[in-house]
């Protein structure tokens, strides 16, 4: 009678961690489905006017403003071709790269900042000048 107790309440135990464990969302899950997202998401080209910005920590960003075929008015420029981009400064440009979102903001109180912007980024895979100066 003993082990037939015991056994019962070994199964409810190995039953309901299992359920616990289920019902637990993996850590993974949410990078991977951004890494999906990253990777599926198309190619887009847009047209702007190449500028040059500071971050909030100090450094030099790229951005495209006054863009036109996307669904914003300002990008940053990311991906390895920064050097390229530096060059192409006060120019209106053609570029083609994957849009994604930008992280979230850090909890020391950026997001507050009405200062701080967060627009999409392009990570650039071509840059074509189309004309030597921005109107």
């Amino acid at each position: 009678m003993v082990r037939h107790v015991t056994s019962t309440l070994t199964a409810c135990m190995l039953v309901g961690a299992a359920s616990l464990f289920a019902q637990q969302p993996s850590q993974q899950e949410p990078q991977q489905q951004q890494q999906q997202q990253q990777q599926s998401s198309p190619s887009e080209t847009l047209t702007g006017c190449v500028q040059e910005a500071k971050t909030t920590e100090g450094g030099t960003a790229y951005i495209l403003n006054n863009a036109e075929g996307g669904t914003a008015k300002m990008y940053v420029l990311g991906g390895s071709s920064q050097s390229e981009i530096a060059a192409h400064v006060s120019k209106k440009v053609e570029v083609t790269g994957q849009v994604r979102q930008p992280n979230a903001p850090p909890p020391d109180g950026a997001e507050s900042n009405p200062k701080v912007l967060r627009p999409p980024i392009v990570q650039v895979e071509s840059v074509k000048v189309v004309a030597d100066a921005c109107k």
